[in-house]
Formats: C-alpha cells, sequence, structure tokens
C-alpha cells in the first residue's frame, strides 16, 4: 500500500531539490500530496494537515515538526528530509514513536567535499592572489610560488560524512592524512586510510580542514593555543560550522598573514560589509555555498524517497538518522 506523503516544499523550491525522476518515484511509490499554497507552510498549516500523513518530504525553508504535531500525527512512520541536520526539525523524541527519519546530509557531503579540494587547490597555488594581481595590470608576483598537494600532509578535524567525501577525493594525491575525531577508533581511521591523531598533532599540520559539528562540546574547541600551532605557510579550511573557532584569536592570527584560509562559515551570516576579515589578502571567503551544487541539490529528495523505500523493504539505508547518532551529528 502507498504511504499518503506530505511533500512540504513548495513549487519553486521543489523545482531545485526534486528531479523528474524523483517525481515520477513519488508517484510510483507513495501517494504524494503536493504543497500547491506557492509558500512554505507555517506551522498551523502544517499541524491541520499531519492526522492523515503516513510520509512527510521535508527540505529547506519547511516548518518543524514539534511535539503538539506528531501527538496528532498517529499515522506517521516515515519523514525524510531533502536537505541537511534535522535536529531543528524534528525534536529528539520522535525516535521513541517509532518515526523513521532520513536526511540528505550525506549526499550534501559530496558537495562539500568538492569545494574544499577546490579551495585547497586554489590556495596552495595562490589563484586568488593571482587573480587580483592581474586584474590590476601586473604580471607575476615576485617571491610568490604556489605549492603541490601530492605527497602532502592533511590535518582532518573530525571523521564527519563531509570529511569523508573529502579524503576519498584526496585519495588520488597520495596523501598523508591525520584525523582528530573522539569517537573514531583506530581501526575506523585505518579503514579511511588516515591516521587517528590528537588536536595538537592535527592542528600543526601544514594543510587543515575543519568538519566538526556545531554541538556543546565542539564550541571554541579550536582555541588560542590550538591556532597558533597552524605552521606557517599552512593552508587552513573551514566549511563546517565557525563556533568551532575562537573568532577573536583566529583573527589576530590571520591578521598576521602567516598562513592561508578558505572560510565558507562565518558566525554571524551574512557576514558584514564592514568585517575586517574581507580585507584581507590572505583568505578566500566563499559565502556559505560549500554544500551548494546544481547537480547535489536537484539529487536531494531523490535520495531520500530512493532510501525510504529500500527501508520499506527491509533493505540496508544509506540516509536513515538513528538516535545514536543524533548526539554527534550537526
Amino acid at each position: 500500500m502507498k504511504l499518503k506523503t506530505l511533500v512540504l516544499s513548495p513549487q519553486s523550491r521543489l523545482d531545485e531539490v526534486c528531479s523528474e525522476d524523483c517525481r515520477a518515484r513519488l508517484y510510483e511509490y507513495f501517494e504524494p500530496v503536493w504543497n500547491e499554497t506557492g509558500r512554505d507552510y507555517i506551522q498551523e498549516e502544517l499541524s491541520a494537515l499531519v492526522a492523515d500523513a503516513e510520509a512527510i518530504i521535508t527540505s529547506w525553508g519547511s516548518p518543524g515538526l514539534t511535539d503538539e504535531m506528531l501527538e496528532k500525527a498517529v499515522k506517521l512512520r516515515v519523514i525524510g528530509h531533502a536537505a541537511g541536520t534535522v535536529k531543528n526539525l524534528v525534536p529528539k523524541q520522535i525516535f521513541s514513536r517509532g518515526i523513521k527519519v532520513f536526511s540528505a546530509a550525506p549526499r550534501i557531503a559530496q558537495s562539500v567535499g568538492e569545494y574544499c579540494l577546490a579551495a585547497l587547490l586554489a590556495s596552495l597555488r595562490f589563484l586568488p592572489a593571482f587573480d587580483s594581481s592581474m586584474r590590476e595590470g601586473k604580471w607575476k608576483i615576485a617571491g610568490m610560488k604556489g605549492s603541490e598537494l601530492t605527497g602532502s600532509t592533511v590535518g582532518i578535524i573530525s571523521a564527519s560524512s563531509t570529511a569523508r567525501a573529502f579524503i576519498k577525493l584526496l585519495a588520488p594525491f597520495q596523501v598523508n592524512v591525520l584525523i582528530y575525531d573522539p569517537y573514531l577508533t583506530e581501526e575506523g581511521a585505518a579503514r579511511l586510510n588516515a591516521r587517528k591523531a590528537a588536536l595538537e598533532e592535527v592542528m600543526s599540520c601544514p594543510i587543515i580542514s575543519v568538519h566538526a559539528p556545531k554541538l556543546p562540546a565542539t564550541e571554541r574547541m579550536l582555541t588560542r593555543d590550538l591556532l597558533a600551532l597552524i605552521p606557517d605557510g599552512a593552508v587552513f579550511i573551514n566549511s563546517s560550522r565557525d563556533p568551532v573557532v575562537d573568532e577573536q584569536a583566529f583573527m589576530e592570527e590571520l591578521q598576521s598573514g602567516r598562513f592561508f584560509a578558505a572560510l565558507d562559515v562565518f558566525e554571524k551570516e551574512p557576514l558584514a560589509a564592514e568585517h575586517p576579515i574581507r580585507s584581507l589578502p590572505n583568505v578566500l571567503l566563499t559565502p556559505h555555498i560549500a554544500g551548494a551544487s546544481v547537480q547535489g541539490h536537484l539529487a536531494l529528495m531523490g535520495e531520500v524517497v530512493e532510501d525510504i523505500i529500500r527501508s520499506q523493504r527491509g533493505e540496508k539505508t544509506a540516509y536513515e538518522v538513528t538516535e545514536k547518532m543524533w548526539e554527534v551529528m550537526a
């Protein structure tokens, strides 16, 4: 029997995250109820709809499901989120109700991994600086010579899905990968072709990439003392969450000019127009777009839908969120 499924995204966002193949699969395996309001539902509207829903497919802009809504949603069996984190979407108590939760975050990780590789290669070869110089009518910059990635040592902070995607892309460059993650075992690191290391060792690498989730345990995790360990000439990438870093101490280190940073996340977003980091020549700035790609976004709902179908068949899932995962995920 097909599950009666609320698809919460309005048409404008649906076109971004749901392909034609995805729509076909929804009609084939589900009984979709589309959002035809032309906008995102407000919580009161969703509350009035959940009583008959057996599945709900959400994405960016969808209202969160409260405990009160879940009390009404007596038939609900599945929630699929065609976006990243589900922590602001559903309460943790959802697991005690036997409702399965799916998130497309691992698919977004592929886009983030590609961003990190692009940012790293551009930074190692000083492409932003050379581009700026060329636009000013200049030619080569005296004393500035880029570095190769091949054979380098890369320090990874947190073995999250984005880190794993990045590590996979690094494989052809024959790099040595060190990972700091208190939840990762030595064996788990070996399966990633990496070595488990202390945070101090990772922060001493010539290339450092931050992939830690925003959790109480990770807030200001990269302290002033740890940031001081970043080697001169290093490349530091943060596509994770800015609160992981002591921002004031980090700004002071960046202003010294002794290493290069590629930053996609900031403590306050959008980044203020007058923020001093905008004037630093040793920083590549992007507006929280590491996970945004045309192909990646269009695949999100389809990936979740396929995983729900696998779950209904009793097959192994790839995007299911368990209660055990909740404590350490973004």
